[in-house]
């Protein structure tokens, strides 16, 4: 196991409960953040936040909820989720939380990382088909924004609430992959 593999292990094993599984919906390909999502992995209850561009989705909102916050865990958030947070509301992620980045580890751990492959391979359930995930949360989001359909937001939000618990699993599953090497 490489030094780095090592270092986000006990990281994570560390701070697994004192962490927030993040993953961030956009209204398209550099546009703005339309949901975020949290989940704060425990035993019992999934209990996932989220909050909504236009009605809770404020900096203050989000300040207090990474405000205890120790790790964040993410899938390829590195690239998109924290620096879309960062540039939308400065200050809301504090500067020092470690991100433990899923997408990154697996790659050192010689997976592949498109996240339907790993899911699958995993074995991680998931209520959305992977051939209809293309976009869809733009879609949704658009459907939302230009008609007030809020049976397309519950969509958006169940959709989120999907990648962001499924973060917990995955982070399970790789560091104890890596342990074993």
């Amino acid at each position: 196991m490489t030094a780095s593999l090592l270092y986000w292990c006990e990281v994570y094993k560390k701070l697994k409960y004192e962490a927030l599984c993040l993953d961030v919906e956009t209204e398209g390909f550099n546009k703005p953040i339309s949901v975020v999502g949290l989940y704060q992995p425990k035993d019992g209850l999934v209990e996932h936040t989220f909050f909504v561009r236009g009605k809770d989705l404020t900096l203050e909102n989000l300040k207090q909820a990474f405000k205890s916050c120790k790790l964040l865990i993410t899938y390829n958030g590195l690239s998109l989720d924290i620096p879309k947070i960062k540039q939308e509301f400065p200050g809301a992620i504090p500067e020092n939380i470690p991100v433990l980045d899923l997408y990154l580890f697996a790659r050192k751990l010689g997976l592949d990382t498109n996240l339907k492959v790993l899911e699958t391979t995993l074995n991680i359930d998931r209520l959305f088909e992977h051939t209809k995930r293309r976009f869809i949360a733009a879609k949704l989001w658009r459907k939302y924004s230009l008609g007030k359909n809020q049976q397309a937001l519950l969509t958006l939000i169940e959709y989120n609430k999907q990648d962001t618990i499924n973060l917990y699993p995955i982070a399970e599953q790789l560091v104890a992959m890596a342990l074993k090497k």
